[in-house]
């Protein structure tokens, strides 16, 4: 190769391209082309190589001293910094396939570390940085304002505030000098409500009450709030979830710095979500209800195409989601049956991490005493409407229509009772749906009430915990992608990945105790209760995103292309960013897994 030749090659490997020229030349000067063929041993705990190594052909194994493959090294792939570094390595790199590479000397190398700090914080960094430097590296050219946006960077509206035994007539004179018709109330805790337009409507002209009452009689508290440093993305969410138009705007010091109204987010992201949500709440008939929630899959193509994170994404379609179902209950069933039972969601749904359709998993839970048979022709309609909206029948039939999971309170407890003390595989499964459930519709007491229960049948259960957990272990995270790219070239992420995250986290928050469902908040919970140490958080919260990102991809791929929707990515279609990131993913799903049968003493019961 030409020199040229060599400077492209290396300006295309992370994270070479941050070398300035001068560095570049001194890199391409130490470095070499060779030849090795299959099951040469390149590195070992006794051989410590002089050398960098980024591959132009050919596939090399890293194996542990239990001579496990932890990762594969292929095309453009570049091996062993640590080595260099610190000088020492545990594992065996041998060559799998015939390789050719280049070999950049040791002193150049660690020349290029102590020259450039860009290139040295790559190799230094933990997994966590390495991920995120490299999703940076991927993502860039798709994102835009809509996800990097923060709060501050709209027009945020200067805010009139009062303190709260200011007359009224007052805080409206106030009002009109700031040109605003919202007025902030500060109380003497140094929390803060809101009076608006409407608020003054019927609180003061239809009761006519007099104006020189204090503010603090009108006043709604506490005024939801979102930080200036927040992601303008985030009070959208809140804007949707809350069904208000206007949030409360703190700086790092919790002090009202203004108000950020729900107009000026619309006129920043210029979407439609808001288009959608006042469908959903104009609905006067099923097929008004079905139109809006057909319009949920453009909302996902346009975020993702912007470069949204996945969290972002099934965070707002569930808030969404949610609303179809509780416009759904209210549209089906009679008013007198809707106040003595409670719809939920469970599994993916009731976790708020399914963002395409790819199934329904329901239930109704009704109030004791009352007759659940008067319940089961709506539920029967219910799940029809669901199938004809777009939500696919569940295999598993995990719906409002099963009989099984459309009966009181009492029968619900019996039930758990009888998944604790009659354990199988079913009756886990069946358990792990159900702990993820979330009210959607109705009393969200009776919820409560089956939740509270189940945590005190748990007590002191450390074998069934045990036996629960084990689920996390089921099926197989590859240790390669090598494998999958020369022979099966899909993987099923949500097996692989996916699976073992949430069932491993669902364990951990059910033994501690937490009524969170989603699998991101539970994280941060088992941290802040040092169950989790802060490091193996952060890199389950990246590994997490990754594959999720994954996945709705290859899934939003399937539908453009007219396919069933399914769990398998295709690594041929991965690029090199991608494959490394799956990689480092992998690694975080298996060191999880020790991790969860340490913590449950799983190879206990095996």
């Amino acid at each position: 190769m030409s020199i040229q030749d060599q400077e492209a090659f290396l300006s295309n490997i992370h994270p070479f391209q941050v070398l300035t020229p001068g560095q570049m030349s001194m890199c391409i000067q130490h470095m070499d082309i060779a030849y090795y063929p299959k099951d040469s041993i390149l590195i070992t705990p006794e051989k410590i190589p002089n050398h960098f190594f980024i591959i132009i052909k050919g596939t090399v194994h890293e194996y542990s001293p239990e001579n496990i493959i932890v990762m594969d090294y292929q095309h453009e792939d570049s091996f062993d910094s640590n080595s260099l570094i610190y000088g020492k390595c545990t594992n065996t790199f041998k060559v799998y396939e015939d390789l050719i590479c280049y070999e950049i000397d040791k002193s150049a190398f660690l020349n290029l570390i102590e020259k450039n700090q860009q290139f040295k914080d790559y190799f230094l960094k933990d997994l966590v940085n390495k991920i995120q430097t490299l999703k940076d590296k991927e993502y860039t050219s798709q994102l835009s304002s809509f996800m990097i946006a923060k709060v501050e960077d709209t027009l945020i509206h200067e805010a009139c505030i009062v303190e709260e035994d200011t007359k009224l007539l007052d805080a409206i004179q106030k009002s009109t000098e700031y040109k605003t018709s919202t007025i902030i109330v500060k109380n003497s805790k140094g929390g803060y409500g809101i009076i608006t337009d409407s608020l003054l409507k019927v609180k003061v002209l239809l009761e006519q009450r007099d104006l020189t009452i204090p503010v603090k009689d009108i006043a709604i508290f506490p005024l939801l709030t979102v930080n200036n440093d927040d992601y303008l993305f985030e009070a959208l969410t809140i804007l949707i979830k809350k069904n208000i138009k206007r949030v409360g705007v703190t700086n790092s010091n919790g002090e009202m710095i203004g108000i950020l109204e729900q107009i000026d987010v619309l006129s920043h992201f210029a979407n439609h979500t808001y288009v959608v949500d006042s469908k959903i709440k104009k609905a006067k008939n099923i097929e008004d209800l079905k139109r809006a929630s057909n319009d949920l899959l453009n909302i996902i193509k346009s975020l993702h195409a912007k470069g949204v994170k996945v969290n972002h994404i099934s965070n707002l379609i569930g808030q969404l989601n949610t609303k179809v179902y509780q416009k759904l209950y209210n549209l089906v069933l009679p008013k007198e049956l809707q106040k003595d039972a409670c719809l939920i969601v469970m599994g993916s749904e009731g976790r708020n991490e399914q963002i395409i359709k790819t199934d329904q998993d329901n239930a109704l839970v009704v109030k004791d005493g009352i007759d659940v048979e008067q319940y089961r022709p709506y539920m029967n309609q219910i799940t029809d409407y669901l199938i004809d909206f777009g939500y696919p029948r569940c295999e598993g039939n995990i719906m409002v229509s099963n009989p099984f999971w459309c009966k009181t309170v009492s029968e619900y407890k019996s039930e758990t009772r009888r998944w604790i003390e009659a354990p199988d595989m079913q009756n886990y499964m069946d358990l792990a749906i159900f702990f993820d459930s979330f009210a959607v519709a109705g009393d969200k007491e009776l919820l409560i009430n089956l939740k509270d229960d189940l945590f005190n049948k748990l007590h002191d259960k450390d074998v069934f915990m045990a036996y629960f957990a084990r689920a996390t272990l089921a099926f197989d995270t590859p240790t390669t992608i090598g494998n999958f790219m020369t022979k099966t070239h899909f993987i099923d992420i949500k097996k692989a990945a996916v699976f073992p995250i949430v069932q491993g986290i669902r364990s951990l928050a059910l033994r501690e105790r937490i009524r969170e469902t989603t699998t991101v908040k539970r994280i941060k919970i088992l941290e802040d209760k040092k169950i989790i140490e802060k490091n193996k958080a952060a890199e389950l919260l990246e590994a997490f995103d990754v594959v999720n990102t994954l996945r709705l991809k290859s899934q939003l791929e399937d539908i453009q292309a007219g396919k069933k929707i399914n769990n398998e990515i295709d690594t041929h279609s991965l690029g090199k960013i991608e494959r490394d990131l799956l990689k480092d993913s992998f690694k975080i799903v298996i060191e999880f897994k020790k991790f969860i049968n340490y913590t449950f003493k799983i190879d206990k019961i095996s």
